[in-house]
């Protein structure tokens, strides 16, 4: 175990504990080395760091997923800094493989349970073991329930459960839209419940009988959470697969939702594998190939292979020239190479925006196959295969829809991967800029991996938040590979975190900026135009050193608050908003209302034929210059120091006072700095 010779060579420790807790549940000792075995579990301190104890001395380390771990060691050694600063990148590292080896083992047991349960012919026993292997991939479930939709009586009814009811559960019926069950499968989204009072509320419209059923069935005192996935076959809903946790501790997690989530699409294929192989037994033969396709295909997924290699063993499968399109990045992997062709830009907003069926069109005389693949009830990608006659044959069409599943998961696992990485960029950013140090700074790059150029420029960009996290996770991985591919070498550091992308540029030249600037807007007019949606866009200055590369990323953050705070679908760089970096916090109606105190008494009906608001905006442009003004206005000057005079009595104010020409200018200024920029 590496850890341990780590512990041993890298800290000089000789006597070690390791304990884990994995997702909430019980600490296990995993390492002792010269330590007493028989010493008690460490107790669940969330906020602590350091636990002293008569003979030894708990460290923790807390992460994501409610897992913990916990170092423990002698007091005989001093526990200085040094120490404390060599164990937390061997914990780290210890964490990361445990992550990576809980992964895989989830993978391998999805995989592995649905070749188990594909040969089992009893429907009863099938659905009994597919709940049994979605509570084994997700540890911290302690209870599940399958239910199956009855067409001809319009109802759901429990088809297996395990972990706790008994069969007085057996006896419920549930209406679609009543309670958790029916709510899920009539709106055809998973949900997680994490709260009692929002169990109790969307359980509030279950039936009296049902309710009696369900409390002679099972206990709920120390229910904590739920998830509540529906299973889609041929388009619609089958199942709903209903998992507890109870406890004293909230374990579940949108991890684990996710998890289900995945999971259910692979039960999907093996329900239907059910009913084909219940209903159509003279289709021996058919099934064999299907299983064979499947099985190839989840051989590449698990190995990992990427969407080329995918799409090429779909090639040889159905013997069409094939094309998939990642949505997330817009990239394309066809085969045969020769055929790869871009599809116009209108088909794949049309399909990322509204179809979630396959559908034939034709393009260039040529008809294609669409299959839209999706994951989340989220479109991440389109399968293209062009067509010699106007149908594929069944056997094809399953093929690509047997594909679609395995595209998805190569696609979640690849967006999944990225956004790790950007998360920890986004850590990693935030330290540098908080940096002073000279020689941190320095090392802080190096992390980042920023190369030393004579000139630096941030950027910010703003993208519309949707209530869909996985749409707007697309959106701003798509917007990320637009940047890579337009801007190329010019880029040091780029990622996306929440609705933001941060984008740091490194340049030779000072004047290289330009042509970037040059390349944000096109990319902003070119979003707006294909996506119909808010983009802004905040720009810092250019700056020599990357000392200053936090100084330039303020001044971005600052212009783009600037947007933001004006509700502005603009690009903006920090120079031009000008005097307007004082305001960028003040709200768009107080600046709106100070402009309206000025500019409004001039605008009363009585006096519309001196025109004093064209008059006072033409004085304030030409810098009070009575002469200039009164030229442009065609008036004569006297006329004009009448209309002068008739605004001081209306705004109450002189001309002569330097504190009113202020107030007067400032007024100016906003209101032709709001109407520019609007």
């Amino acid at each position: 175990m590496k850890i341990k010779q780590f512990l041993i060579d890298d800290c000089c420790l000789s006597q070690f504990q390791v304990w884990q807790s994995i997702k909430g549940l019980d600490f296990s000792l995993v390492l002792s080395n010269h330590f007493d075995k028989e010493t008690p579990a460490p107790g669940r301190f969330i906020n602590e760091t350091i636990r002293t104890y008569e003979n030894f001395i708990d460290i923790y380390y807390h992460y994501s997923n409610h897992t913990t771990i916990v170092l423990r060691i002698s007091k005989s050694p001093a526990l200085n800094n040094e120490i404390t600063q060599k164990l937390k990148p061997i914990v780290d590292l210890h964490f990361l493989q445990l992550m990576l080896d809980g992964e895989k083992y989830v993978r391998n047991k999805m995989m592995e349970s649905i070749r188990d349960i594909s040969v089992l012919e009893d429907l009863d026993d099938l659905l009994k073991k597919i709940l049994e292997n979605a509570l084994s991939v997700i540890p911290a479930a302690d209870m599940g329930v399958l239910w199956m939709y009855e067409p001809n009586l319009d109802v759901l009814f429990p088809k297996a459960w395990t972990g706790g009811p008994n069969e007085e559960i057996a006896k419920m019926r549930m209406k679609v839209g009543e309670g958790i069950i029916g709510k899920t499968f009539k709106d055809n989204k998973s949900f997680i419940l994490t709260k009692i009072d929002e169990i109790i509320s969307e359980s509030s419209n279950i039936s009296s009988d049902n309710l009696f059923h369900l409390y002679n069935s099972v206990q709920f005192d120390d229910l904590k959470s739920i998830i509540s996935v529906p299973i889609i076959v041929e388009g619609n809903t089958l199942c709903v697969l209903i998992v507890y946790q109870k406890g004293p501790y909230l374990l579940l997690t949108k991890d684990d939702q996710q998890l289900l989530e995945s999971f259910s699409d692979q039960v999907s294929i093996v329900l239907r594998n059910s009913k084909l192989y219940q209903n159509l037994k003279k289709q021996n033969d058919l099934l064999i190939q299907r299983d064979m396709i499947h099985n190839s295909l989840i051989k590449l997924s698990l190995q990992s292979k990427g969407l080329q290699k995918i799409v090429n063993e779909i090639k040889k499968m159905i013997n069409h020239p094939v094309m998939i399109v990642d949505l997330t990045d817009h990239q394309q992997y066809s085969s045969p190479p020769s055929w790869k062709w871009e599809l116009p830009s209108e088909m794949i907003k049309l399909n990322a925006n509204l179809q979630t069926q396959s559908f034939t069109v034709s393009f260039n005389n040529q008809s294609l196959y669409i299959h839209p693949i999706i994951a989340i009830d989220v479109p991440i990608g389109i399968l293209v295969v062009e067509m010699e006659e106007d149908e594929l044959f069944a056997l094809n069409k399953m093929i690509i829809e047997q594909a679609s599943s395995v595209i998805a998961l190569e696609i979640i696992r690849n967006q999944t991967l990225v956004d790790s990485y950007y998360q920890k960029t986004n850590d990693l950013f935030n330290d540098f800029i908080q940096c002073q140090d000279y020689n941190l700074i320095r090392k802080k790059a190096n992390e980042l991996r920023i190369d030393h150029y004579p000139f630096y420029m941030a950027v910010l960009i703003h993208i519309n938040p949707y209530a869909d996290f996985h749409f707007l996770n697309m959106q701003m991985h798509k917007i990320i590979t637009q940047i890579k591919k337009d801007l190329g070498n010019y880029i040091s550091i780029v990622f996306g975190y929440g609705n933001k992308v941060t984008l740091v540029c490194q340049f030779t030249h000072f004047e290289d900026q330009d042509y970037v600037k040059k390349k944000l807007m096109f990319i902003h007019s070119d979003w707006m135009n294909v996506h119909e949606e808010s983009l802004k866009i905040g720009i810092g200055t250019c700056y020599p050193s990357m000392n200053n590369i936090a100084k330039s990323y303020s001044e971005a953050d600052k212009a783009l608050s600037f947007l933001i705070s004006r509700q502005l679908k603009s690009i903006v760089n920090y120079q031009d908003i000008g005097i307007n970096h004082l305001f960028i916090h003040q709200p768009i109606e107080e600046l709106n209302s100070f402009v309206n105190e000025i500019f409004q008494p001039l605008q009363s009906n009585k006096d519309g034929t001196l025109d004093l608001e064209k008059t006072l905006l033409a004085y304030m442009e030409n810098d009070r210059q009575a002469t200039q003004t009164a030229k442009i206005l065609h008036i004569h000057v006297n006329t004009l120091y009448q209309r002068l005079k008739k605004i001081e009595e209306k705004l109450q104010i002189s001309f002569s006072n330097p504190e009113d020409i202020l107030k007067l200018q400032l007024a100016y200024y906003l209101r032709t700095s709001i109407v520019s920029l609007t």
